[in-house]
């Protein structure tokens, strides 16, 4: 009888995935109605009809909570996504936005805010990530090619690395067998919001399996002033056997102030 072994990553992000939230292309058709969410855009026209020639009843800035009343199904591009006019509440107001213009989640740490859209070019998907400083009011934004469509997002504080203010983690879901459920670190610092690493995790099942990873100087096991790039690499050499072999690889990276150095994979 031939014996698959899993490695213990894809286990763990089956089971913690059970209570996060991930988020897909296709949102903006189904937000829920009832439920609360925050404006993604700045100066968000809300009108009186779900179309872009009605009348404008306010301009809402970013970061508005608003409530879904419903879908209206009437339609237009934006961001390259076909995205529907809600209708919504706001305030003791109701009236209709760009479902595109509705952030799919909002992370917050002290006063700085993050919010989170889809674009589509050609077949390529990416995330636009915008932070909001609601201290001096400044937005900055930074589009993310996405290896993976669906994804949920992790905010952390500066985890010990010294420069930098907060740290954004947008965490893949490997639906299947051969799809990258790695993710990407952008670090927010000086007002800037920068995609600084990929990391790739992948499996075949039967074939092989590789993990990245990151460990920043305050967590465990992590090196003040550095942090640690570990890539673990399996081959299945043979299934009736359970022959593997086993590849690791560490080393030890800094943060510039701009950059992480050196990339993992150069010689110097």
């Amino acid at each position: 009888m031939k014996k698959i072994l899993y490695p213990l990553f894809l286990i763990a992000s089956f089971v913690f995935s059970q209570d996060t939230k991930y988020n897909s292309p296709y949102d903006y058709e189904r937000l829920e109605e009832g439920a609360y969410y925050y404006l993604f855009g700045d100066n968000v026209k809300f009108r009186t009809e779900p179309n872009t020639d009605s009348e404008v009843i306010a301009l809402l800035k970013i970061g508005t909570k608003i409530q879904i009343d419903y879908n209206t199904k009437e339609t237009m591009m934006y961001n390259g996504l076909e995205s529907p006019f809600y209708k919504i509440k706001y305030g003791d107001k109701t009236g209709y936005v760009l479902g595109g213009l509705i952030s799919l989640e909002k992370r917050e740490r002290g006063d700085s805010q993050f919010f989170f859209t889809y674009k589509k070019e050609g077949e390529s998907y990416a995330t636009i990530v915008r932070y909001f400083n609601e201290t001096t009011s400044e937005i900055v934004d930074t589009t993310v090619q996405l290896a993976t469509s669906m994804f949920s997002i992790e905010l952390y504080n500066n985890r010990g690395v010294s420069g930098v203010d907060n740290i954004v983690f947008i965490n893949y879901l490997a639906e299947a067998c051969g799809v990258n459920g790695g993710g990407i670190y952008l670090f927010q610092f000086d007002n800037k919001l920068k995609k600084v690493f990929d990391l790739s995790k992948v499996s075949e099942a039967g074939l092989f399996w590789t993990s990245e990873k990151l460990i920043f100087p305050k967590d465990e096991k992590g090196i003040e002033g550095k942090i640690v790039y570990q890539r673990e690499t399996q081959n299945y050499l043979d299934e009736n056997t359970n022959w593997t072999e086993l590849e690791r690889v560490s080393r030890e990276l800094e943060w510039n102030g701009d950059e992480i150095l050196p990339k993992p994979y150069s010689e110097n």
